[in-house]
């Protein structure tokens, strides 16, 4: 497997820390190009990100996520999934997106951290610093460092 790194920004040539060549995509056949791919500038996410996990949740306990590969996005805290028994060809069409529902609402995992900052008499976070993990049952655990609050993931009702 080669990913191209130094040269590819997923599937484009890298030009600089600005920008990447959009020009033939995909053209070197000696590189393994992302499954889903998403860009700096994508207006759901904030002006800086960074992929982090990815967990195939196998389980039956929440069936929506059944056989989907969870990922996210460490800075602003979405959490995404694609199919991993049908991979997606790369860009942002095979990409999901979770809300969490809290208290009846639906909300991103940054919207919840920074109001338990405000509970916790702190500064709401501008970040969540997101990581994945997993427990008894192939329960999924959202972690970050902003609250001090492990969560998991549970089906709704």
């Amino acid at each position: 497997m080669n990913p191209g790194s130094n040269e590819w920004e997923g599937s484009y040539r890298f030009e600089s820390r600005s920008g990447v060549h959009v020009d033939e995509p995909r053209s070197d056949p000696d590189i393994t190009y992302p499954v889903v791919e998403y860009g700096r500038y994508d207006p759901l996410m904030a002006a800086r990100v960074a992929v982090t996990g990815v967990h195939v949740y196998r389980s039956e306990e929440i069936p929506e996520l059944s056989g989907k590969a969870l990922f996210g996005d460490m800075v602003n805290g979405e959490i995404l999934y694609f199919d991993a028994d049908d991979l997606p060809e790369g860009g942002t069409d095979g990409i999901g997106r979770i809300l969490l529902r809290d208290g009846g609402a639906s909300k991103t995992f940054l919207q919840i951290i920074r109001e338990k900052n405000i509970e916790q008499g702190r500064e709401p976070a501008s970040r969540t610093d997101l990581r994945f993990g997993t427990g008894p049952s192939e329960g999924v655990f959202l972690l970050n460092k902003q609250d001090g609050t492990i969560r998991q993931l549970v089906a709704p009702g």
